[in-house]
């Protein structure tokens, strides 16, 4: 069991975010659709129980923000490579890294909707 199930990003524009996230996650990422309305998907097995599930999705109940929790999303590489993407993929880099020690690497972002988002890796 996980503490959280399925989380839900806001966005502004869809096709933007597929864009920044594809870019930076290393292409984890892929378009959707529930009920009537699209939305991004995380390649994870979520299905599964393997994994949390989440999605971007453009509500205009969801609206993009840099205040509350953060939300830290696995780089499916190394966080130097997904940190050094983000500017030029439409984003803005807060922390470029803090070392976790045993937990790994981290960084915190701004995406190309304005949310803050942290990045999570094993690897710098």
């Amino acid at each position: 069991m996980n503490a959280i199930q399925w989380f839900e990003i806001p966005a502004l524009d869809l096709e933007r975010a597929f864009t920044f996230y594809s870019e930076i996650l290393h292409g984890n990422v892929r378009k959707g659709t529930f009920g009537d309305g699209e939305l991004i998907l995380f390649n994870v097995p979520f299905n599964t129980g393997e994994a949390v599930g989440g999605s971007i999705v453009a509500r205009p109940d969801l609206i993009p923000t840099t205040e509350g929790p953060i939300l830290y999303l696995n780089t499916f590489g190394k966080l130097s490579e997904a940190v050094n993407k983000v500017e030029n993929a439409g984003g803005k880099v807060l922390v470029p890294r803090l070392d976790l020690g045993k937990f790994g690497f981290s960084a915190i972002i701004i995406d190309s909707e304005g949310n803050r988002i942290g990045l999570l890796s094993n690897e710098p």
